[in-house]
């Protein structure tokens, strides 16, 4: 499969930016989309950042300027069929996986909510 044409990167970072500030408003406080080759990593910051005890100012604002890898969606030259893969941060692969209903490509909003819910929550 080739490289996420330009229209296909520009339509998907406005739909994941737009599905983030209406459904996840409260946990999601901006998106970031890269792109390489056939794939779009996702990336969130979160809006309530858990910090250990004790943590101090300048470790608390860290935390909240580095984004939650979330997952990975592979171009499939539909916009709304996209493989799904989850970020696994105990070796920062990614993993694929399958959304909700059970199926491996979906819409891109719901590839965000099924990471969301594991990310987010």
């Amino acid at each position: 499969m080739d490289s996420i044409p330009e229209y296909a990167r520009q339509t998907l970072e406005e739909r994941l930016e737009t599905h983030a500030r209406t459904a996840w408003a409260e946990r999601c406080a901006g998106v970031t989309v890269r792109f390489r080759g056939r794939y779009a990593y996702v990336d969130v910051f979160d809006s309530d950042p858990w910090f250990m005890p004790g943590s101090t100012n300048d470790e608390k604002e860290q935390i909240r300027q580095t984004p939650v890898k979330m997952c990975r969606l592979g171009w499939t030259g539909d916009m709304e069929s996209w493989d799904l893969a989850f970020h696994k941060y105990s070796d920062g692969r990614y993993q694929p996986s399958l959304d909700f209903s059970g199926s491996g490509r979906s819409a891109p909003e719901t590839c965000f909510d099924c990471a969301a819910q594991v990310y987010l929550r």
